[in-house]
């Protein structure tokens, strides 16, 4: 059981029990918790504030490796007590010195003259076993057994009397006592009656001890049997037999059953293939997100929270009617997570909230609605919050199907006019429309990419030059498109492939003699912001016009967008191998506005620069 806190100081690990370092995974274990949190912050633990570690190796065991593990439990092997209570002094001390006790495990505790003086000595130090004569003065055996039964002492009682009378007999039967012996009675006959009564005490406390290691053991594996059970509820509905609040209350899930929302909050892939963690890591990060989440909904919103761990995923559950918990207070809370998750383990995330389940039966239904709420985040881009109530309204597919078809058609057309810019610009355009079709689902948006650049990939396979190699294939096509998380990245990637496949179009031969001088003027020119057409036909003696012809007939692309495409290849040299402003960089590759070079940084590379910066540099 690995119990985090970011917001403490302290940072120890327990040692394990003797009996434990038989298994050879504690080291392994121990390093590995340790380190996999020293890579995410090396300033730990004075920046991460890792309150306690609490290493169980056997719970730590079952979560890591699914596997079954045995419950080490006491043994019960110390000698019982006995108290004897007899009023005659001489008899008292017969009882306590004629009879080997501590030949069948028991040792005399103490002596007691009437039922007063034992429970005196009961008070102070508790006896396993009484053995009590009835007759005695202030208080008799019968109302000494009565008054240990109502104290709750655990104690089993024997008792002596010379009267073998009914009543008597019968009152000792009801107030449970172990056994019941006439005087006079021999030692043999004491010794063998308390032979039989130990054995019975012993198996009853070795019972009692168990159960209580079970339940110890139990509360230790809570956390992952509430998990168990919280994942199942996530995703299946709620079966006629099963009482739900009953199980609520008696694992001590921190739930009511009313008004229930769910929280997805879905981890950044490229943030996790950055930190490039082994399986056992991730897991632990998983855990960790866990807890940072939990604990920041719940200082945030002052409510309990429970939360669950799926592949790339933390789900948070927690209640709250509108009233109690507007939207604007949920998301603030959110931006809490998302800011804590970034800055304790550098990773992003994104969040897509449910609708108010009315009862905790439908928690299945609220899970679903925030998994589709973060559909949105597709289309709308990573690192937003999405409420499931703005996936409601959809526009009908059909209706933008044709405008679809003719924008293919027509980035097909120029694809084999060589006419480059405007396939880009048809590529575009065929985003925006794709963009508008709000009911495609995530994966039909993938499928209609992959669709259309294969088209693209197979007219240029066709026409390409002899002996260029496309640099891609129909198998890493569908691959790459499946990868991209965001409608974002997937127009990044569609530009990126035209241009590849522009490339394989193009005629493989030496530009003529004034494109080849215009292209030298380009590359010592990039950085003024008065670079242009005109400006580089007047240096060639040659009209603008024939300029851009000859620029669109050798190179397949406008004379602007060539001059764009150097500065975007220059600024990313840049962001690569320095730490300038974007502002710096923008006016070192000939922009005079930041805003002006940031859309066109996009527009070629589908990232804003200082997303470029931090893909190549790394958190």
């Amino acid at each position: 059981m690995i119990l985090l806190s970011f917001r403490r100081t302290t940072f120890s690990l327990t040692e394990l029990p003797e009996s434990y370092h038989s298994l050879k995974s504690i080291s392994i274990y121990r390093r590995k918790i340790i380190s996999a949190f020293i890579r995410q912050n090396p300033s730990i633990p004075y920046c991460f504030r890792v309150s306690t570690v609490y290493f169980d190796l056997l719970t730590c065991h079952a979560i890591m490796k699914s596997i079954s593990f045995p419950v080490d439990l006491p043994e019960v092997n110390r000698m019982l007590q006995l108290l004897i209570v007899e009023d005659e002094p001489t008899t008292r001390e017969a009882l306590a010195s004629r009879i080997d006790w501590e030949s069948i495990g028991i040792r005399v505790c103490g002596q007691a003259k009437n039922g007063l003086d034992a429970l005196e000595k009961l008070e102070t130090a508790p006896a396993d076993l009484v053995l009590t004569d009835i007759r005695m003065p202030r208080m008799d055996g019968l109302q000494l057994v009565e008054e240990i039964r109502r104290r709750e002492y655990d104690a089993a009682c024997v008792l002596l009397s010379g009267h073998n009378d009914f009543p008597t007999a019968q009152q000792a039967l009801r107030l449970g006592v172990s056994d019941f012996l006439l005087k006079p009675c021999s030692p043999k006959e004491i010794r063998s009656a308390f032979e039989k009564v130990a054995s019975r005490v012993l198996a009853e406390k070795r019972q009692a001890e168990s159960a209580q290691g079970l339940q110890r053991q139990l509360l230790k594996n809570l956390p992952l049997v509430k998990s168990q059970l919280l994942r199942q509820w996530l995703h299946a509905p709620a079966l006629a037999t099963e009482n739900r609040l009953e199980t609520i209350d008696k694992l001590r899930i921190a739930l009511s059953p009313r008004d229930v929302v769910v929280i997805a909050l879905q981890m950044d892939n490229r943030a996790l293939e950055r930190l490039n963690y082994n399986r056992t890591d991730t897991e632990l990060l998983h855990l960790a997100a866990a807890n940072v989440a939990l604990e920041s909904l719940e200082q945030a919103l002052a409510v309990p929270v429970e939360s669950v761990t799926e592949p790339g995923m933390v789900l948070a559950i927690l209640n709250g009617s509108t009233a109690e918990l507007p939207d604007s207070k949920l998301a603030a809370a959110i931006k809490t997570v998302r800011i804590n998750m970034d800055h304790y383990l550098r990773v992003s995330v994104t969040a897509g909230v449910s609708n108010r389940a009315s009862d905790i039966n439908r928690l299945n239904e609220a899970c679903l609605e925030a998994l589709n709420a973060l559909e949105l985040r597709f289309r709308q881009g990573a690192g937003g919050i999405y409420f499931y109530r703005d996936t409601a309204s959809k526009k009908e597919v059909s209706a933008l199907e044709s405008e679809l078809w003719q924008r293919e058609e027509a980035a097909s057309e120029h694809m084999k006019s060589r006419l480059f810019a405007e396939a880009m610009n048809d590529a575009e355009q065929w985003l925006i429309s794709l963009r508008g079709q709000e009911g495609l689902t995530r994966s039909q948006v993938r499928l209609r990419a992959t669709a259309f650049l294969g088209r693209l990939l197979q007219l240029a396979r066709e026409r390409g030059s002899v002996g260029y190699a496309i640099p891609l294939d129909w198998i890493s096509l569908d691959d790459q498109i499946a990868r991209t998380d965001t409608m974002e990245e997937l127009s990044g990637f569609i530009g990126r492939v035209i241009r590849q496949l522009t490339e394989a179009l193009l005629p493989h031969k030496k530009p003529k003699r004034k494109v080849q001088q215009a292209l030298k003027l380009i590359a010592e020119q990039y950085a003024s912001p008065s670079l242009s057409l005109a400006g580089v036909a007047k240096s060639l003696f040659v009209s603008g016009s024939s300029l851009s012809t000859l620029f669109k007939q050798e190179l397949g692309i406008n004379f602007l967008d060539y001059v764009h495409q150097y500065r975007i290849e220059r600024a990313k040299a840049l962001l690569q191998s320095g730490d300038r402003k974007i502002q710096t960089v923008a006016k070192e590759v000939g922009y005079f506005d930041e805003a002006h070079f940031t859309k066109t940084f996009k527009k070629w590379t589908g990232q804003l620069p200082s997303q470029y910066r931090k893909q190549v540099q790394g958190p």
